[in-house]
């Protein structure tokens, strides 16, 4: 025969139920409160302090308190190899670009400037068969600054001139040697490449051509002259090339 459960019971066990309901609760937030050391719960998952940039730091730079903060991320989304405290990298160098926003990861952080790899410069744009060479210029030279990449120049040379079989006949002589110059860059490796006053020009010759032209700068006086746009890749007729023949039995230049 079944034993019938009083109303009273019930109350019984229904208050205690409750009070079981209320332990867990609050254990619950205990553990969400206290759990992770430097990381927390939000939205029932954990988080983790990691280390980011502020702002934008170049290459080299030493990373100070002010370019990193601590932000935290989801544990799923914290970048393996991720810095987590800002004492880790404050006094250290960059050893790459890093953005603004970005987390600082082991391999971007280097401890001294000294470690810190240069990046690659890009290939000059030298066509097949020719070579690059760098020309002394300056504001009297270089036509006050006005010259820029990818411009044309001539050059006009002052020197001695012998006559064959008459060498006492010797004189001063000015004629134009070089023509239609190609220029690709404005001063030297590691600068802005733009147009201004600089201390030298960077063109794109034939590799006898260049020895005629080292030949011009330690030997004569010259001047460099702006072609126009329009007559680029023209040869000027009252000019004698320095292709075929070398420079000083073209000129006759001691």
């Amino acid at each position: 025969m079944a034993t019938e459960v009083k109303p009273k019971s019930n109350r019984i066990l229904l208050i205690f139920g409750v009070f079981l309901a209320i332990v867990a609760f609050g254990g619950a937030l205990l553990v969400g409160k206290t759990s992770g050391g430097t990381g927390g719960v939000v939205g029932g998952s954990k988080t983790v302090d990691v280390v980011v940039a502020t702002k934008d730091i170049a290459a080299s730079t030493q990373i100070t308190a002010d370019l990193v903060t601590i932000t935290k991320f989801s544990e799923d989304q914290t970048p393996p190899f991720a810095f987590h405290a800002k004492d880790l990298v404050v006094g250290k160098y960059a050893a790459i670009p890093i953005h603004a926003n970005s987390a600082l990861i082991d391999y971007d952080i280097v401890s001294d400037a000294g470690s810190v790899q240069p990046a690659k410069q890009a290939y000059l744009p030298i066509p097949a068969g020719m070579v690059a060479m760098q020309i002394p210029t300056g504001e009297l030279v270089g036509i006050g600054g006005f010259i820029q990449p990818d411009d044309r120049i001539d050059i006009i040379t002052t020197a001695s001139v012998f006559p064959t079989g008459h060498p006492e006949q010797a004189k001063s002589e000015t004629k134009t040697t070089f023509t239609n110059l190609h220029i690709i860059r404005i001063g030297p490796a590691g600068g802005a490449n733009t147009r201004g006053i600089s201390s030298s020009l960077t063109v794109i010759v034939t590799l006898k051509q260049a020895e005629d032209l080292k030949f011009l700068l330690d030997n004569t006086n010259y001047k460099f002259v702006l072609k126009s746009v329009r007559d680029y890749d023209q040869v000027d007729p009252d000019t004698t090339p320095t292709t075929d023949l070398s420079f000083t039995s073209t000129y006759h230049f001691r």
